[in-house]
């Protein structure tokens, strides 16, 4: 019985987060009708929490991070055993505050999960160095198990001199204007392959699209500039 209502569970749950993952407009001129729409909202997404009082930490920790994950929509189930998931797009941040063209990923697990009543959230995934943005990169990545994520409420006041005051990841979670609770532990982090191969016309993996750089794409410029410092004059 429980095996059965496992199965259905799972059923379930990919007929759910499909929708969140994306069906494509076969009817859409543009392959990546879908990719595009998810950079896009990802950008609308950062530049929504950096106009808003209630995110205002987001900034410090934008301009000392690694690399950020942003996810425009992330689903909670309900359904028996409850799951969350979502698409986003992972991008890197160089030294001189430069960010580099998007991949996609995806946050999916059973045991993490927003807060009562709330059923979905935008959420950024801030990371604060290498050892844990290059796992998410190139292995994927079990936040609270591969690697230590906090609230983005925690632990800044101000400006930071160094980075070894941070733990490995940070997240903004946003309902309609809100801070969300949201627990991460046991969220997994990994990557989209289709979804990359779509945007990009050609099969890449993470760590070339996202630190060798060796593509680009013009309409990706929007997100770059919402996450750029000095988009908001700093």
């Amino acid at each position: 019985m429980r095996k059965m209502m496992l199965a259905v569970l799972s059923l379930f749950l990919l007929g759910l987060l499909a929708g969140c993952y994306g069906v494509h407009n076969a009817s859409s001129p543009n392959p990546a009708h879908y990719e595009q729409g998810l950079v896009d909202k990802s950008a609308a997404v950062v530049r929504s929490m950096r106009a808003d009082p209630s995110f205002r930490q987001i900034d410090v920790y934008l301009k000392n991070a690694r690399g950020v994950l942003v996810l425009p929509s992330v689903i909670k189930a309900g359904f028996i055993y409850g799951g969350q998931g979502g698409n986003g797009v992972l991008l890197a941040r160089e030294a001189d505050g430069s960010w580099s063209s998007p991949a996609f990923y995806t946050l999916g697990g059973g045991s993490i999960g927003l807060q009562i009543g709330v059923q979905e959230a935008a959420i950024v995934l801030v990371f604060m160095n290498d050892k844990a943005f290059k796992s998410a990169i190139d292995t994927g990545l079990t936040l609270g198990a591969d690697a230590t994520v906090a609230a983005g409420t925690e632990g800044l006041t101000g400006e930071v001199a160094s980075t070894h005051v941070f733990k490995d990841v940070y997240y903004f979670a946003d309902v309609g204007g809100l801070f969300a609770g949201v627990s991460l532990e046991g969220g997994v982090i990994h990557e989209r392959d289709g979804l990359n191969k779509t945007y990009y016309g050609q099969a890449l993996t993470p760590r070339q699209i996202v630190l060798e750089r060796k593509a680009d794409v013009p309409d990706a410029r929007g997100l770059k500039d919402a996450l750029t410092t000095s988009a908001k004059g700093k």
